[in-house]
């Protein structure tokens, strides 16, 4: 019985060995990839800082742009509707236009089929002619 007390307590003792061998291993690892993750993390805060001054500034310039503008904020905006609507307007005529070429194109189109219709049911082309197509 002492023998296989001996037994367990050794194999005991051997698995607590390899038990603390693996989680040293565990806690080198775990260390390890905290240090990764905070590496990644320092750098996308301080990306995040970067891109928020930017923003800032950007945001101060055109603060201090509306402010020196001629009539102040209203004025500025006015303008930039004005401007915005300009620009609407253009979109609208070159719009207008590209319908107008398309309508037209769609008569010239439907009135070819319209003579092609004629001359197909009739044997006559639009001018009277009673020659039969070819």
């Amino acid at each position: 019985m002492e023998h296989l007390l001996k037994d367990l307590s050794d194999t005991a003792k051997a698995a607590l060995e390899k038990a603390g061998v693996k989680f040293e291993e565990l806690k080198h690892l775990s260390a390890q990839k905290f240090a990764e993750l905070s590496e990644k993390a320092e750098k996308m805060a301080a990306e995040g800082k970067e891109e928020a001054a930017e923003a800032a500034a950007e945001l101060k310039a055109l603060r201090e742009k509306i402010a020196a503008y001629e009539g102040g904020a209203l004025g500025y905006l006015s303008d930039k509707a004005k401007e915005l609507m300009g620009d609407a307007k253009e979109e609208a005529g070159e719009l207008a236009e590209k319908g107008k070429d398309f309508w037209e194109k769609a008569k010239d189109y439907v009135a070819d089929k319209k003579d092609d219709a004629r001359e197909f049911l009739t044997g006559k082309d639009k001018d009277g002619d009673d020659s039969t197509p070819a």
